[in-house]
C-alpha cells in the first residue's frame, strides 16, 4: 500500500498534460460508456478538425466513430470515472466546455497513475517471493521511477500500463509451486486482458498456456476457458467494427523493417535506446539469461522467451522508434519482466560496496532522465528541427540528444495547474468553440518595455489584456502537446512601416481563461530583429483555428521602438 500511495502522489505531482493523440479515444470512452452505454465517440466532435477527415486514432465504418485502438484500457479503468460522469451530467456540462476538458484531462492522469501505481505495488509482492525486502522495494522504485514507467505509463492512457499491470499480475500466479485451479483461471482471465489490451502481448500469452501445458497440464482447461470466451468477444467487435479480426492493428505490411537496425535501435540508439535511457537495465538481459543457468521458478524461463519474441517482433517493426515519444516506448510492455530479471542479473553481481555504488548510480540516473522527461521534455525534439516521420535517422543523432534537449527546456512542473483550477472559478465559463472576431475585442496594455532595444537582443515586458467579448476565451483545451484548436493566443509581430516582418514574432498562450471584462497579464519575452530604424511591436488576441489558420482580434496595440 505504501508503494502504491507513494508513486501515485509522485505520478501525479508534475500537473502536465502529455497525451499524444493515441490516447485520447480511451480517456474519452469511459464517458461515452457510463453516459451514453455505448463504445462510439460520436458526441466527441472536437477532435475531428475543421474538414471531414477524421484524425488516425479513430474510425468510422459506417455512422459511427470508433477508437482504433483496443477498448480493453477504457474498460478496465471506466469504475473510476462514476462520479465525474454523474457530476457532468447532473451539471448539464458539454463536453466543449473547458470544465469538462479539465475533468477529463485530471481523469486520463489520475487513471494511468492508478495503473503504473498499481503494477509496481503488485511487483514488489511478486518481487518479495524472490529476494529480500530490501531488494525488493529497491527494484520496485527501479522500475516505479528509473524507466518509462514513470515518463509514459503513468503520464497518459496508452495501453502500456495495463499491459505492464497485466504481466505482473500473471507472473503472481505462475509463479506459484503450486497454483489452484482458480488461481489459474484468473491467471487466464489476465492473460486474455493482456491480449485484449495490446495484442503484441500474445507473445507472452502463448508462453503462458504452452508453460500450464507442460506443468499443471489437469488445469489447462481452466486456464484456457476465460481466454476463450474474451477471444472470441474480441473477434466479434474487431469483425463488426474494422471488417478483419486483428481490429485496428490488422495492418501486418509494417512489420517488414530490418531487423538488426531494429534491434540495435531498441537496444542503443541515442535517442530511444532503451540502455540509453535506463542503463541499469542491461543486468535485466543479462538476466534472462541466467535464469536458464541458475535455479529459478520456471514460469521465469517462459517469461524469457516472450522477452526475446517481444523484442524480436519489435526489431521488425518499420518504425520501431514508437513515433512522438521520450524513450524507448516499446520496452515499457516488458519492464516488469526486465525488473524481475534483475533479481538474476544485477542482485547477485552486487556483493562489495564498488558495485553497490555502480548499481545505485545507474539506477539514480535512470531516475534523472525520467525526471526530466516527466518535469521538462516536451514534444519538440520529436517535431524540431525536422519532423521525426520525415528524417527518422535522428534517432541515432548522438550530437542532438533528446535527454540533453529536455534538460535545457527546463522546469515545467506544475504549468498545467492555475489552468485547470481557473477553469472552475470564472464567472463565465468558456467553451472550446469557434469564436468571432467581435468575441476577441479587447483592451492591451504593456508595461516594462524599453524605448531603445539593440538589435539581435530580447525585450520582455508585460501585456494586460481585458476581454470586451461577449463570450470567454478558452486557454485550455486538455489537448496537451497535440494541439491547441480553438485557444487564444496573444501574438506579438514586429511591423516596419506598417508591414510584418517575416518569421520574426511570437505567438503566447493565455495563462488562463478570461470570461467578459476580465483582465490577463501575460508576462513575454521576444527576439529583437537585426533590422535597425523605428520598428512596431504590435500586440493582438487571436484564435487559433487549425495547424494554418487563426483569427485575428480588431483592437491591436502597437508600441514604437527604437532599434539601434
Amino acid at each position: 500500500m505504501l508503494v502504491f500511495v507513494a508513486l501515485l502522489v509522485i505520478y501525479l505531482l508534475n500537473f502536465r498534460i502529455m497525451a499524444a493523440g493515441d490516447s485520447l479515444p480511451t480517456r474519452l470512452l469511459p464517458f461515452s460508456v457510463l453516459r451514453e452505454g455505448n463504445l462510439d465517440l460520436d458526441e466527441f466532435t472536437w477532435r475531428r478538425g475543421p474538414t471531414a477527415r477524421l484524425p488516425y486514432y479513430v474510425h468510422k465504418p459506417g455512422a459511427h466513430i470508433y477508437s482504433v485502438s483496443t477498448v480493453a484500457t477504457a474498460l478496465v479503468v471506466t469504475p473510476l470515472y462514476i462520479l465525474p460522469a454523474w457530476w457532468l451530467a447532473s451539471h448539464g456540462i458539454s463536453y466543449d466546455d473547458v470544465r469538462a476538458r479539465v475533468v477529463i484531462a485530471a481523469m486520463e492522469r489520475l487513471a494511468a497513475s492508478t495503473l503504473t501505481a498499481l503494477s509496481a505495488a503488485l511487483l514488489f509482492v511478486v518481487l518479495r517471493r524472490l529476494t529480500t525486502w530490501r531488494w525488493a522495494l529497491a527494484l520496485a522504485g527501479v522500475y516505479g521511477l528509473g524507466t518509462s514507467s514513470w515518463t509514459i505509463s503513468s503520464q497518459a492512457l496508452w495501453a502500456h500500463a495495463l499491459s505492464e499491470l497485466c504481466l505482473v499480475g500473471l507472473s503472481a500466479f505462475l509463479l506459484s509451486a503450486a497454483p489452484s485451479r482458480t488461481a489459474l483461471a484468473v491467471a487466464g482471465l489476465i492473460a486474455a486482458v493482456m491480449v485484449a489490451n495490446r495484442p503484441q502481448m500474445i507473445v507472452f500469452a502463448a508462453p503462458a498456456l504452452l508453460f500450464v501445458w507442460a506443468h499443471h497440464r489437469r488445469q489447462v482447461l481452466a486456464f484456457a476457458a476465460l481466454p476463450a470466451v474474451i477471444g472470441a468477444l474480441l473477434i466479434a467487435y474487431n469483425h463488426a467494427i474494422f471488417h478483419t479480426l486483428a481490429g485496428g492493428y490488422g495492418d501486418l505490411r509494417s512489420f517488414d523493417g530490418p531487423l538488426l537496425e531494429g534491434l540495435a535501435g531498441l537496444v542503443v540508439s541515442p535517442n530511444r535506446g532503451l540502455l540509453v535511457y535506463t542503463p541499469i537495465m542491461i543486468f535485466g538481459l543479462w538476466g534472462a539469461v541466467q535464469v536458464w543457468r541458475v535455479e529459478a521458478p520456471a514460469w521465469l524461463r517462459w517469461m524469457a522467451v516472450g522477452l526475446v519474441l517481444h523484442v524480436l517482433v519489435y526489431g521488425k517493426f518499420r518504425e520501431w522508434w514508437a513515433g512522438y515519444t521520450y524513450g524507448p516506448r516499446y520496452f515499457t510492455d516488458v519492464l516488469p519482466a526486465l525488473t524481475i530479471f534483475l533479481v538474476y542479473g544485477l542482485v547477485p553481481w552486487c556483493r562489495g560496496r564498488t558495485t553497490y555504488a555502480l548499481a545505485a548510480g545507474l539506477a539514480l540516473y535512470g531516475v534523472a532522465v525520467q525526471a526530466i522527461g516527466v518535469y521538462a521534455a516536451d514534444d519538440g525534439w520529436n517535431r524540431e528541427p525536422v519532423p521525426l516521420e520525415r528524417r527518422p535517422s535522428r534517432v541515432w543523432d548522438w550530437s542532438d540528444l533528446q535527454i540533453v534537449r529536455g534538460l535545457h527546456n527546463g522546469w515545467h512542473a506544475g504549468e498545467a495547474a492555475p489552468l485547470m483550477l481557473d477553469a472552475f472559478r470564472q464567472p463565465v465559463p468558456a467553451q472550446i468553440t469557434r469564436l468571432s472576431e467581435a468575441d476577441l475585442a479587447s483592451a492591451i496594455a504593456v508595461h516594462g518595455l524599453p524605448a531603445v532595444v539593440r538589435r539581435g537582443g530580447m525585450v520582455s515586458g508585460v501585456a494586460e489584456i481585458t476581454n470586451h467579448g461577449r463570450r470567454a476565451w478558452p486557454a485550455f483545451s486538455g489537448e496537451g502537446m497535440i494541439g491547441n484548436r480553438y485557444l487564444t493566443f496573444l501574438l506579438l509581430r514586429w511591423l516596419v512601416q506598417g508591414q510584418p516582418l517575416p518569421g520574426q514574432g511570437d505567438e503566447i498562450p493565455l495563462p488562463q481563461n478570461a470570461s467578459p471584462g476580465a483582465t490577463v497579464a501575460v508576462p513575454f519575452a521576444l527576439a529583437v530583429p537585426l533590422v535597425a530604424g523605428d520598428l512596431e511591436l504590435e500586440l493582438r488576441v487571436t484564435q487559433l483555428i487549425d495547424s494554418t489558420h487563426g483569427l485575428a482580434g480588431p483592437d491591436p496595440l502597437r508600441v514604437r521602438i527604437r532599434v539601434d
